[in-house]
């Protein structure tokens, strides 16, 4: 039987990077080894002219609120953590739905995945976007 989400065409973390993400956001460490290795990866990952270009400015933002969160000066909702890091892990992961060694096309579904969680989450990263425009780092938020 179809899920409620199938049957109007949502989109959800695919469960290989929730799961993943579930264990990555209780570890500070983990968390920064996993923003480290996206960064590397989107540098690489080519310009404004590659699929990831219309989102890239969100996978930043979404580095830095990992990197907030990871130092203790953030906190945010547990599933909306998993959420992030879980499309941050989706994006590092070189197989998945479009492997990212195909040219081009390789990336066009980590930058849904990407739009996806953005949307989901707006709420929550516009006001981290708000709250560090212009500061060296946010401060504490009630979680």
């Amino acid at each position: 039987m179809a899920s409620d989400r199938e049957l109007t065409g949502e989109m959800e973390l695919p469960l290989h990077a929730r799961n993943q993400a579930a264990e990555i956001v209780e570890s500070p460490d983990k968390l920064r080894e996993i923003v480290d290795e996206a960064r590397e990866k989107a540098r690489n990952a080519g310009g404004t002219s590659s699929p990831l270009g219309a989102v890239i400015e969100d996978l930043r933002t979404m580095f830095e609120l990992l990197r907030a969160v990871a130092r203790g000066d953030y906190r945010l909702r547990k599933e909306t953590l998993i959420l992030i890091a879980g499309a941050v892990l989706y994006f590092v992961i070189p197989i998945d739905v479009i492997p990212d060694f195909v040219p081009v096309a390789g990336f066009i579904d980590d930058a849904a995945v990407i739009a996806w969680v953005v949307k989901t989450c707006k709420t929550e990263i516009d006001l981290f976007r708000a709250l560090t425009a212009g500061d060296d780092g946010p401060e504490p938020e009630p979680a």
